[in-house]
């Protein structure tokens, strides 16, 4: 027998609370460590946890030189390792202890400094594999339409071409020199603007 058919509804059922599922190890360690990838955010960690009872956005703002959009943002990066109480003062959550019991346990003795060198200057030449890939692609590219350029270039100086076909030919194969050089030098140096690049597409943190 069809219920609404016959002018009435079965009784609802009652909501059932979905249980959270507990988060798996990597999931804990993706959240805090890129929460902490930021110096901005590890010092916002560092003042709420060296203030008894929290702080307040203004008390955090007046130790950085922070706008407020940034530091709204970083705020906004925290959420669920900061909350705010009663007070609007900022504590931090659980999670948030995990993250300071993170910084607390880095210290810096001396027998470190060669490690902390060599590892901060493999991560300043070092390209994600995706962006690398576009890099190669760009200079095989760049390489092709050279090679094709000066063929061109070739055989309008055997045959003979009129001026402007010389200069055309000349400013291309310098610009395609100059790109190339300028693509070979990213490879190898990976500056900040390919780093901020990767962030952007979400590849680094």
């Amino acid at each position: 027998m069809n219920p609404v058919k016959n002018g009435f509804l079965p009784p609802k059922q009652p909501f059932k609370r979905v249980k959270a599922l507990k988060p798996g190890r990597d999931e804990v360690e993706e959240v805090v460590f890129q929460a902490l990838a930021s110096t901005e955010r590890r010092e916002i960690l560092r003042i709420i946890h060296t203030r008894e009872g929290g702080a307040t956005y203004s008390e955090i703002l007046g130790e950085l030189a922070l706008t407020t959009g940034n530091m709204n943002y970083h705020l906004k990066q925290l959420e669920g390792l900061l909350e705010k109480d009663e007070r609007r003062c900022y504590r931090l959550t659980p999670l948030g202890e995990r993250a300071m019991s993170v910084l607390r346990g880095v210290d810096v003795p001396e027998n470190l400094g060669d490690y902390v060198s060599a590892a901060k200057a493999s991560q300043a030449v070092s390209i994600h594999p995706f962006v690398s890939k576009l890099l190669m692609g760009a200079v095989v590219m760049t390489s092709f339409f050279l090679l094709v350029w000066g063929y061109i270039a070739y055989i309008a100086i055997s045959e003979g071409s009129p001026v402007f076909v010389y200069i055309v030919l000349a400013f291309l194969l310098v610009a395609g020199l100059l790109v190339l050089v300028g693509l070979i030098r990213v490879l190898r140096s990976a500056p900040e603007y390919v780093k901020r690049l990767e962030r952007r597409l979400g590849l680094t943190r």
